[in-house]
């Protein structure tokens, strides 16, 4: 038995000193709400990202890879809202602790409060989230959103892309303040 506990602190150390690279299942999704009642769920296709064993995070997303599941509105938001033809994607940085790693590692579900950055739009603001780090079956864990990022359009310069759409749509408003949620799973190198 004893050999078997120290196998599996042996394991589970080694995880936590490993980089992490992130694979599917994974998604990223985004809420917009639009004439004040209608709220819609949209995704990005492709993204990439890791977490290195220094606690050194990064997502980055591909813009021209948004989903709203009507072709001509991800044309007009990767044309108007994103430019993706100057700004190709956006990312989040940020640093978890390697306790917290540790944790994950060794099997135990962890709270964790996420603070970094968003780079979107040739801008750069803070977000934050409440995360759970979830250790699975397969040794890889899986970070997934609690509570929503919030993402401030106007942090990023991205009111003329909204005022664009909306004109465009008829609308008689679109929120510039947009939630994201996300569920990352991430395997060891």
């Amino acid at each position: 038995m004893r050999f078997f506990i120290l196998a599996l602190s042996l394991v589970a150390s080694s995880l936590s000193l490993a980089d992490w690279t992130l694979q599917q299942p994974s998604s990223v999704h985004f809420l917009t709400s639009k004439n004040t009642h209608i709220t819609e769920i949209h995704s990005f296709k492709a993204f990439t990202g890791e977490v290195k064993k220094s606690g050194f995070t990064k997502i980055d997303i591909d813009l021209s890879s948004v989903d709203t599941r009507i072709g001509i509105r991800d044309e007009r938001m990767q044309e108007h809202l994103f430019e993706v033809s100057r700004f190709t994607s956006a990312s989040f940085e940020a640093e978890i602790p390697a306790t917290v790693l540790t944790q994950a590692s060794a099997g135990q579900q962890t709270r964790f409060q996420l603070s970094g950055k968003v780079s979107l739009h040739g801008e750069q603001a803070p977000a934050h989230c409440e995360v759970l780090i979830s250790p699975n079956k397969d040794n890889t864990i899986t970070v997934s959103s609690i509570t929503p990022m919030l993402i401030d359009a106007q942090s990023f310069n991205l009111i003329a892309g909204i005022n664009k759409l909306q004109k465009i749509a008829g609308l008689k408003s679109i929120t510039q303040t947009v939630p994201v949620m996300f569920s990352l799973t991430f395997k060891a190198n």
